[in-house]
């Protein structure tokens, strides 16, 4: 999964009034036998945990400069991203859909508007409902529609059941 980032602010008229420019991010998947031994061999420190009750995922997450940080480990949180305890930040976890032992986003299809997130840091809570679902296709870059005066917690993965378009889930904080 190759992806630019682009975190666009909206204004109520819908339009882009910021567009930050980001780096590339190359990930490389082994087969699924293969990343499975690399997991259990791999020593993780994790920062903090996403958990959505709905879809009974809980899953840790390691820090950005960890060489774990990458989606063929783990949920991984974007060069982009800023942590869950900056003030008005973005925080931009991603993560594969599908049926891989590496899949840890497979069920975020199931989510509906309304739906709440948490993700623990730094011995906090912070709770997130999620406010917008919408898809992309899959060019190497992403573009994220987000309130810039409202904390989130941005999810991408792949679309379910379609191997052109990716999903992008905007939580805001509560």
């Amino acid at each position: 999964m190759r992806l630019a980032i682009f975190q666009l602010s909206i204004n109520e008229e819908n339009t882009t009034i910021n567009n930050i420019n980001t780096e590339n991010l190359e990930v490389t998947v082994e087969d699924n036998k293969q990343a499975e031994e690399n997991d259990k061999k791999a020593n993780y420190t994790y920062i903090g945990e996403l958990s959505i009750p709905k879809i009974k995922l809980k899953r840790g997450f390691v820090s950005k400069d960890s060489k774990y940080n990458n989606i063929e480990y783990n949920i991984a949180i974007a060069k982009e991203a800023s942590y869950p305890d900056k003030e008005r930040g973005n925080f931009i976890l991603m993560a594969h859909s599908g049926t891989a032992y590496i899949s840890f986003f497979d069920k975020l299809y199931k989510l509906e508007l309304g739906d709440k997130a948490t993700v623990s840091y730094k011995a906090k809570d912070y709770t997130y409902k999620l406010t917008k679902i919408y898809n992309q296709p899959k060019t190497g870059q992403v573009a994220i529609y987000r309130d810039p005066t409202k904390k989130t917690l941005t999810l991408i993965t792949c679309t379910h059941n379609d191997d052109y378009n990716q999903t992008i889930y905007i939580f805001e904080e509560v």
